[in-house]
């Protein structure tokens, strides 16, 4: 059995994690920048020709998927259909409930009907694939990082607050809470050409903006902050940033959704993505820091065996 898994992106830790747990290899097909609507018309019909020549010239019998985009599923699946091999979709929170990949839900149902199995990220996505009549299988992998440095910084307390200027994330309210928190520095992550200029002007002088971080850079951040803000307006995602803080063994502040204080329940705090409710969860957290430590490496631990289970399961599916 020969497994390749393809994201169409320049980088993703998911992605890499996956591959490197189940024996595939993995191809990040990308061109022109990342995540900018403008260039798909141009970027899509290039990614699409250069999976086909990957999945041509390596002729897998399995191929996991990411989506979004979900046209990276339409293209495997052609090739599927035609070299009689199985596909695997691990569809994203965004891919399934988020505008503009909504807008394509009758190809989702489509390939996932004829998908191997779909993987997302929780029970309402689950319900959701399998109320299509396809196979839905929820998996998280653990991450996986390399030996880093320390990155320097200026707080007692330091957090960084993973960011990417998307719609989804409260980062206005982070930094009016900010102002109510002079000696604890936030370390701001995200491209900021994607700032807004009054969100600059409003930053306090113990806000940080980062940019973007190389991977490397990103981690030494990560492995050197007390803790980690991952917050998001929108239920049932689970973001990168907090599976990032769990595996890295790091305490978190994220949103107050079921699904997020299920998933994260030990080691975290919980707030609302307002300016007071954040303001709380800081100092909640500042005070019961040591217990939160100690309750997010007993979280980590349980997530590893799960994934075990998981792993194990998800191999005699595709076998």
């Amino acid at each position: 059995m020969k497994i390749i898994y393809i994201a169409w992106a320049p980088y993703n830790r998911r992605a890499e994690t996956f591959a490197d747990q189940i024996g595939a290899e993995v191809e990040l097909i990308h061109f022109f920048k990342y995540q900018r609507p403008f260039w798909a018309l141009f970027k899509y019909p290039l990614m699409a020709i250069k999976t086909f020549v990957k999945l041509f010239s390596k002729k897998p019998t399995v191929v996991f998927a990411m989506s979004p985009p979900l046209f990276c599923a339409f293209f495997v699946y052609l090739y599927c259909l035609f070299f009689q091999a199985r596909f695997v979709i691990d569809a994203h929170t965004g891919s399934l409930i988020t505008p503009p990949w909504t807008w394509f839900r009758f190809l989702h149902k489509f390939l996932s009907r004829r998908a191997t199995v779909t993987i997302v990220t929780n029970n309402y996505l689950a319900s959701l694939v399998e109320s299509w009549g396809a196979k839905a299988m929820i998996i998280n992998p653990p991450i996986f990082f390399p030996d880093v440095k320390t990155f320097p910084l200026e707080g007692k307390i330091n957090f960084l607050v993973v960011n990417t200027f998307s719609g989804d994330e409260p980062l206005d309210e982070v930094l009016k809470a900010a102002n109510n928190f002079p000696e604890v520095h936030f370390y701001i992550t995200g491209d900021l050409s994607k700032a807004r200029h009054d969100q600059i002007e409003m930053c306090p002088p113990n806000a940080h903006f980062t940019d973007f971080l190389p991977y490397k850079k990103y981690l030494e951040l990560l492995k050197s902050v007390d803790g980690v803000i991952a917050l998001t307006t929108r239920d049932h995602t689970l973001q990168s940033g907090g599976m990032e803080a769990l595996f890295m063994g790091k305490p978190l502040i994220t949103s107050h959704f079921p699904f997020l204080m299920n998933f994260f329940s030990k080691g975290t705090v919980y707030v609302e993505p307002k300016a007071e409710s954040i303001i709380n969860g800081v100092y909640r957290f500042i005070t019961g820091h040591e217990i939160l430590q100690k309750e997010i490496v007993k979280l980590r631990a349980e997530r590893w065996r799960e994934w075990k289970g998981d792993l194990t399961r998800l191999m005699k599916i595709i076998s």
